[in-house]
């Protein structure tokens, strides 16, 4: 979880910030009620209102989350997960819904507002709606405080009056997007700086990096690299519309001339910095439960996804990969270069791919044939009741540790890398010729406490370290 530094000696925790190259402006308090209502050692309204957050997140949701989710897991026996599997995206729709039907997401910001609280309760997703209903005088706070604070709520508003004025007028609001050098980066954005309306002639192409969102349009993916994709689909998480991770920010401090250095941060090195808690901070991705966990895993989402297309995007530097994939096709039996159609590699780098489990096999099995079958087979579990996880959690009173998975993982981290130095240094199984780790990041459906890797995002670890005793 550190960097050693050779010349002091010291051992330097840099996960957080990259050693203060990362500076990102803290967030600003949340509005009422929202402030009020987000604390965990409130009284009875805040704590339903902690433990229904999904759901009144998901009545003002501007998107919709595109993802395989299974419920099956919170039957009130264990701490509450959110599980997903296959590919996560977010879809935006049209201004108006077609013709007879209900309004959703941000339809429900245009579309019949007379009646808006009670579209938005009737809207909720079956199986999203919790035991008891929502509280209706509630959702009208909420929604107040969204159209005084929310510049994409205001925006849709205006796109509203126009509607009201002219139904026949054709417009889209644009969605301002990122693009390299731009002045705004995290600063927290002005109406016109984040949404704008454009009326008149206009082309879509003419915004390739932007969301444009027309009158009465399909379905439209975003793309995880636009500024608004988290405050599109988290408004109580983001009520002031605040801009997520935005390509071509430099790191600061660091000289953009020099030869084979990085100097823009990345997607991860983003997500880390929010990850990480800050005393007196108000912090979206660690103080509101359940919401906070499913925006983290969605974070981890957007990082694989754009992992993907990096490689999807460099498969012509991975020739020798390619060739062996047609090795590969030709031992299945494709004789015909037809049926092999195009190949996309992902190489042994990429963790849970298939070549990297490979990589890991023939690395154990070259073990066991110079040294033998192991000796021990070690697994090492987390317990969150850890003096070093109950103390931390002190600062906010009221969370337990299942609200706080970042935590939980750095500590385990750390034990299971004192562990691995006790291991390594034969101080618990004596000496040892050697040794291999290997991480199975698959999710798991145990109902144990969710765990994240690296960037505290996946859901499960699981431990193996085989050992050659002489």
């Amino acid at each position: 979880m550190g960097q050693s530094n050779l010349r002091s000696g010291k051992v330097v925790y840099n996960k957080c910030c990259r050693d203060g190259k990362i500076i990102i402006p803290p967030f600003r308090e949340r509005p009422e009620p929202l402030s009020s209502l987000a604390r965990f050692n409130g009284d009875a309204r805040c704590k339903r209102f902690l433990k229904n957050i999904r759901q009144y997140n998901c009545l003002f949701a501007f998107t919709s989350m595109g993802a395989n989710i299974d419920r099956s897991l919170n039957d009130g026996r264990g701490p509450p997960v959110f599980k997903i599997s296959g590919q996560v995206h977010h879809r935006i729709g049209s201004l108006l819904p077609n013709d007879g039907g209900p309004p959703k997401f941000l339809q429900l910001y245009v579309y019949d507002t007379a009646n808006e609280v009670r579209n938005r309760l009737h809207a909720l997703n079956p199986s999203e709606r919790p035991t008891e209903p929502l509280d209706p005088h509630l959702t009208k706070d909420l929604l107040k405080m969204l159209d005084d604070h929310n510049p994409l709520a205001s925006q849709f508003r205006v796109a509203r009056d126009r509607l009201e004025e002219d139904d026949n007028e054709e417009f889209v609001v644009r969605i301002i997007g990122a693009r390299e050098g731009d002045p705004v980066q995290y600063n927290l954005p002005a109406v016109d700086q984040l949404v704008m309306l454009v009326a008149g002639d206009f082309s879509t192409d003419t915004y390739q990096r932007d969301i444009v969102v027309q009158t009465r349009s399909g379905h439209l993916h975003i793309s995880s690299l636009h500024p608004a994709y988290m405050a599109l689909q988290y408004p109580l998480l983001f009520p002031y519309g605040e801009r997520g991770y935005q390509v071509g920010v430099l790191y600061s401090g660091v000289n953009v001339n020099g030869e084979n250095a990085r100097t823009k941060i990345t997607m991860q090195d983003y997500f880390r910095y929010m990850f990480h808690y800050r005393k007196h901070q108000v912090n979206p991705y660690l103080c509101y439960g359940s919401l906070s966990t499913q925006a983290k895993i969605d974070a981890r989402a957007s990082i694989d996804e754009n992992r993907l297309w990096y490689i999807i995007n460099n498969q012509p530097k991975l020739r020798m990969e390619n060739l062996q994939g047609i090795v590969d096709d030709v031992d299945h039996g494709c004789v015909d270069g037809a049926e092999i159609g195009k190949k996309t590699v992902l190489p042994a780098s990429h963790t849970g791919g298939r070549r990297y489990m490979i990589q890991n096999y023939h690395d154990a099995i070259a073990i066991c044939r110079v040294h033998g079958p192991p000796d021990f087979f070690t697994t090492f579990t987390c317990n969150p009741k850890w003096p070093e996880i109950t103390g931390a959690l002190s600062f906010e009173p009221g969370q337990k540790a299942t609200d706080r998975a970042d935590l939980v993982v750095r500590v385990y981290n750390m034990k299971l890398e004192e562990l691995l130095t006790d291991i390594r240094d034969g101080t618990a199984f004596g000496p040892i010729s050697a040794g291999m780790l290997c991480l199975d990041l698959s999710i798991s459906s145990s109902k144990q406490l969710a765990f994240f890797i690296d960037m505290l995002l996946c859901l499960f670890l699981c431990l193996f370290f085989s050992v050659a005793h002489r």
